[in-house]
């Protein structure tokens, strides 16, 4: 069963080309069903039991794709497991499709963290050894235009928004524009959601390297307490980790609206972003005066 997010989708005739591909090089002969899970904006995922395919939802999606996997084969033994490549990556038609090993394990419901194993998760993905990681790395704040996210957030976001949202995006980039300088390690840049895996309490793996860059780990630290409550925040940050974790909170609304605009998405995927980076902001807004 599909869930229909909006979100662009290569064919239905070559998305089945591309999985039987995919599989095929992972070894699998043998049809059986699985379940799709539409919500990622790059990729869409067919899980089976024996294994799991990334399908590229465009183009321009294929190389991150592939930069990204080669990444994920890389990185050392962590206390969770990662999903590394069950075989080759295949294209078609510019798409790219991979096969990934399944993780075992549930995402955990939104709220109710464990601060205790969310600092053991974070204190792992900031203690990975950069060095061997550095060719597969995005760039820093990818998801938002790398180098030229500021530009982008101030000349493609702010101007799509009216009224108090706007002067309240305004404030949100001059923050993250100003943030202070921080040290820098590898930060994953999606981690909060279904893209972390729980089983008997404790993180049993970590999908999801797209974004994964050398950057301020308080990025990290905003997606994953954002997800499981913000007033664990103390708990896993260090204070200023944490006074820069908010900057970060506070400007998600406009990346994901600079996602859209940057990776050229269908224009009701833009509006869509746009229209629910709005509606927060103003709340916000409202909320302080």
């Amino acid at each position: 069963m599909r869930v229909e997010t909006g979100f662009v989708r290569p064919p239905g005739d070559l998305v089945d080309t591309l999985v039987a591909a995919a599989l095929r090089s992972a070894g699998v002969r043998r049809a059986s069903s699985g379940r799709w899970v539409e919500s990622g904006s790059s990729a869409l995922v067919l899980v089976r039991d024996d294994v799991v395919v990334r399908v590229a939802r465009q183009p321009a999606d294929s190389e991150s794709m592939r930069r990204a996997q080669a990444l994920v084969d890389e990185l050392p033994p962590l206390p969770f497991a990662v999903p590394r490549s069950a075989g080759d990556a295949v294209e078609v038609d510019g798409y790219v499709a991979v096969p990934v090993r399944r993780l075992r394990g549930e995402p955990h419901p939104a709220g109710d963290g464990d601060p205790v194993q969310l600092r053991r998760l974070l204190d792992a993905v900031h203690g990975i050894d950069v060095a061997p990681l550095r060719p597969h790395l995005a760039p820093a704040r990818h998801f938002a235009g790398g180098d030229a996210w500021e530009t982008v957030l101030r000349e493609e976001v702010v101007p799509r928004l009216d009224g108090a949202a706007r002067e309240e995006a305004v404030a949100r980039v001059d923050a993250l524009a100003g943030l202070p300088a921080a040290d820098r390690a590898v930060n994953h840049g999606d981690l909060a959601g279904s893209n972390v895996l729980w089983a008997g309490g404790r993180v049993s793996g970590v999908l999801d390297w797209d974004l994964t860059s050398w950057d301020d780990p308080a990025e990290d630290v905003a997606a994953l307490v954002s997800w499981h409550g913000w007033s664990l925040l103390p708990e896993v940050a260090d204070r200023a980790t944490a006074a820069r974790a908010e900057v970060f909170r506070r400007s998600f609304p406009l990346q994901l609206v600079a996602f859209a605009v940057v990776h050229a998405r269908p224009a009701l995927e833009v509006q869509r972003a746009v229209a629910r980076a709005q509606e927060r902001l103003q709340a916000d807004a409202a909320t302080r005066r």
